[in-house]
């Protein structure tokens, strides 16, 4: 048997979850937006965001992912607030909550893929109550779950 070359893993790429699966979790299913901003790059994280339907966005979920940053990692930042170990599926997951500044605030979920880690965040811009976000993080999370990688 002859060896052959394995090839550098690819990141995954969170705007391939498609409108159909983002239309089925509440979130408008035309609208997502790549990246991190004009001029803004993080080479280390991929990045697309939804919002839900209409004009009045209370929130955005953003979804993330990285190649070389793990889920034990997202455990052990200290910055972390309110962490607890979750199941997400079949998968081992992290909830957790950041504070950004005066205002910002978000309820995130990390969840392992092999390799690395995808990021669900809804990222508050109503003043919602930190159970609300986290409510909303999880149920998208848990209904986007089958757009992830195949667990390895």
């Amino acid at each position: 048997m002859e060896p052959h070359a394995v090839g550098e893993p690819t990141r995954w790429d969170p705007c391939s979850i498609t409108p159909e699966a983002i239309g089925a979790t509440g979130l408008d299913p035309g609208y997502r937006d790549e990246g991190w901003g004009d001029g803004i790059v993080v080479p280390d994280w991929g990045r697309c965001s939804f919002k839900p339907p209409g004009l009045d966005v209370k929130y955005f979920l953003s979804v993330e992912v990285s190649l070389s940053h793990t889920l034990a990692e997202t455990r052990a930042d200290q910055s972390r607030i309110d962490g607890q170990d979750i199941t997400i599926g079949d998968r081992d997951a992290f909830e957790y909550k950041t504070r950004v500044g005066k205002t910002g605030r978000t309820c995130d979920i990390a969840v392992e893929v092999e390799p690395g880690v995808v990021v669900f965040s809804v990222i508050d811009m109503d003043d919602l109550a930190d159970a609300e976000l986290c409510e909303m993080v999880l149920r998208h999370t848990q209904d986007l779950e089958d757009s992830l990688p195949a667990p390895v």
